[in-house]
Order: structure tokens, then sequence, then C-alpha cells
């Protein structure tokens, strides 16, 4: 039995070669998407004119595309922007792309992957129907090709804003409508842009997915969501809360996590900012949980919290709040985590940690920072993926590699064995 990789993004693990194929390939790049983006977060104007001129070969290209070097979210998206400007997205392309791309995880010792694709935010339904029918015709294709020796499977990764409803409800009619797709695709997907989107908003929709998945079994999907990855707009601390609302919402499988473990010092001297509606969130939720957080070390006294929370009442919700990362932060910080862990261990959520992706986009400086040191102490459930390989320049392989600079062999083998047990397929019943 090969590994199990279960956090993946199809297009982010693409080749340098591949995504130099894609635009020679495309008569109409849509060069606005990558070259202003790409302007704005590294200072660097890009010529559309010349741009295969320039950039004549695959190893050229790379330096745009690889993400090699730590940064903000946004640099991560203006490099994955070069991917959407090359690409079409027709369904000629999506049956080859994903056939190719399952076949290089064969051959990389992959037995069982699944794959994560989000599509335009002006997408109709009936792009709907053909994007997601190609990319299982292309997975399909891979498979028998590999002599059945992957297994590919498929999540949509829906908008975080309210175009999910909408694109949920298309999904769950073409699984009904089409065979091929209702085999293939087993999970929807929050990923991209975190901020300011936070999961208390989908409640009510992660319970109607759940009742689904109740009422239709052939059809169940899992909720999989990236949370506590990039948090721009709040603490370590708010983001944990998400960490938390998001499991206590039944999410099976929570993407990265990093807030939830990381090393607190990395956070020396940082100057964070966040709403003053977050804050009011993360006070009410300290009061109301107080006792059991402050079972696990000393944290501000109740009456304090609560003296913090009045003076908010009347500021406006979206003036901002500045917080330094002293030692009490640091130390409140680290209470909060080991309360964190302890919740998200009696549920039945599963954390995927990606080591490369973490150290570059979470900015985490040192490896030995990384939250898998301490989820793998505990007994949260766990497994690793490379997210977005391509332009990460990593494999599953290579993440098994960081990780056990951080673990232990006993560790690992744990953790590889019981991957294949957290697929979508078994999370929602389905087999």
């Amino acid at each position: 039995m090969g590994l199990t990789e279960l956090h993946n993004h199809l297009y982010g693990s693409i080749s340098v070669e591949t995504l130099f194929w894609l635009g020679k390939n495309n008569p109409n790049p849509r060069w606005n998407l990558f070259t202003e983006s790409y302007e704005k977060e590294f200072g660097k104007k890009i010529d559309p004119k010349n741009f295969f001129e320039v950039y004549d070969e695959p190893n050229k290209l790379g330096e745009l595309y690889y993400f090699d070097k730590p940064g903000p979210f946004s640099q991560f998206q203006a490099k994955f922007n070069l991917i959407i400007a090359l690409s079409t997205l027709n369904e000629e392309e999506l049956i080859e792309v994903s056939r190719k791309t399952i076949l290089e995880h064969w051959k990389e010792g992959i037995s069982y992957i699944e794959y994560r694709q989000m599509f335009s935010p002006i997408a109709t339904r009936e792009d709907y129907v053909k994007k997601l029918n190609a990319i299982c015709k292309g997975l399909k294709k891979g498979e028998e090709e590999s002599g059945n020796k992957i297994s590919g499977r498929l999540a949509i990764s829906l908008h975080r804003d309210k175009l999910y409803i909408d694109q949920y409800e298309w999904v769950k009619q073409i699984q009904r409508d089409d065979s091929l797709v209702r085999k293939y695709l087993v999970g929807i997907d929050f990923c991209h842009i975190e901020e300011n989107f936070p999961p208390k908003e989908k409640i009510k929709f992660f319970q109607k997915v759940h009742e689904d998945n109740q009422i239709e079994k052939e059809t169940a999907l899992s909720i999989l969501y990236h949370v506590a990855e990039s948090f721009e707009d709040k603490t370590p601390h708010s983001a944990i809360r998400w960490v938390l609302d998001a499991a206590g919402s039944k999410v099976h499988r929570l993407g990265h996590c990093i807030a939830l473990g990381v090393n607190p010092e990395i956070y020396l001297g940082k100057k964070f900012h966040e709403k003053v509606s977050e804050r009011r969130d993360q006070l009410k939720f300290l009061m109301d949980h107080y006792d059991e957080i402050r079972s696990f070390g000393v944290i501000v006294e109740k009456n304090q919290l609560e003296k913090e929370y009045q003076a908010l009442g009347d500021r406006k919700d979206n003036e901002l709040l500045e917080f330094i990362g002293d030692k009490n932060f640091l130390e409140e910080l680290l209470i909060f985590q080991d309360y964190a862990i302890s919740i998200i261990e009696k549920s039945d959520s599963i954390v995927e940690t990606c080591p490369t992706s973490n150290l570059l986009i979470g900015r985490i400086p040192r490896l030995s920072d990384h939250p898998l040191k301490r989820f793998a102490r505990s007994n949260l459930k766990l497994t690793i993926g490379a997210d977005d390989p391509g332009i990460f320049k990593t494999s599953l392989e290579k993440e098994y590699s960081l990780a056990n600079q951080l673990i232990t062999d006993e560790q690992i083998k744990k953790i590889q064995e019981n991957s294949i047990n957290f697929c979508s397929e078994l999370l929602v019943g389905r087999k």
C-alpha cells in the first residue's frame, strides 16, 4: 500500500513543465489576473507582449512560479495567479491536467489522493456540470493507465462568500444526474482567503450538509475547511477560536491550523490588529469557558475580562485594536493552545498539516517551531499533505522527510497508517 494524500490542490500540483505547456497552448492568457497582483506584491512589472520570449523555457518560468521564500498569503496568491492566467480550464485541459497529475502522484508512491479544485466566481451551473465531469474523466483515465494502482477523488472548493450556497446546490444536483461525478466527487472545501470569513457564519450551512449526508448517503460530502493558516486580520488567539468553531460544527478535516500549535515565541514583539467585534467574541469565549481554560494555566482574572468586554460596548465593530506579542500575550496563547487541542482531541475532526506550505505562508522561522511537533505529542487525529507541491517544489515524500526532523519514526508510521481512514468516503459513511 502506498502513501495517502488528503490535502492537495489539483492545479497547485502541476509541474513548471506542465504550466509552460498550458501557457504555450493558450491563445488568450488572462494576463491581467497575474501581472497586476505580481507587480503589487513583488514590485516587478511583467510585460505580456513578449512573455514567452523572456520566459522561453520551463526553468525560466520557474522564477515566477515557485513560491520558495516566506511571505503572506497574498504573495502566494500572486504566484498562483500565473496558473489562473495561463490555463483555460476548458474540458479538454481539465481532463489532461487531471490525468497527468494523478499519474505523476502514482509514480511518487501515492496510492490514494484527494484533489481540491475551485472554479471562477462567475462560473455558471452549466460550467460546473462540464468542468466537474471533465476532472472526473481525467482522474478515471489516470487510474486506468496506472493499472488502478492509485485511486483519485475530488473535493470542490466553494467560495467563502455567499456564492457557496448556490454552488453547493448545483453540486448536489450534478451528483444526482452524473454517475461519474457521483463516484469521484467526495467533498466540499473552503480555501483561498481566510480573513474576514469566520466559520461561525456557516454554522447553519454545515448543519444542512450533515443533514443532506444522512438523507442521501450515496452523495454524502465531507466538509474540508482551511482555518488558522493565514490570520492577518486577528490575533492567533482568535484564529484558534475559529478552529474550535469549525470543529464544533463537525467539519471533517481542518486544514493547516497553524495558530493551534505553533511555538508562541515566534510572535514575540509582533503587532496584531483585530476588529472590536472579533475581540468581543474572544472575550465572550474566554468568559464562557473560563474555568476549563484556567485549568491549563493562569490567565487574566475573569472580572478583568468582564471589564474589558463592557468597555468595548459602545465602540464600533470595525474599529481596529492593537495587540503586542509581549510575555503575557505569549503565555496566554500557550495556555489557549493547550486548551483548544484538548477540545479538538475529543472531537471527530482531523487536522491536516502541510510542513513546507506552513513554513512559507505561515512564515514560521524555524522548522522546530512548526505545530506538528506539538500535534504529534497530543491525541489529535493527524494527516500530512503537500498542499500545492507544484508551486512549493515539494512532494508528499519530501513533506514526510521534513516531518521526520520533528517527530519520531513511530509517529510518522502512525500518521501514514491512519491517513487512509480519514478519506472522505469513510468519514461520511459512503464506504
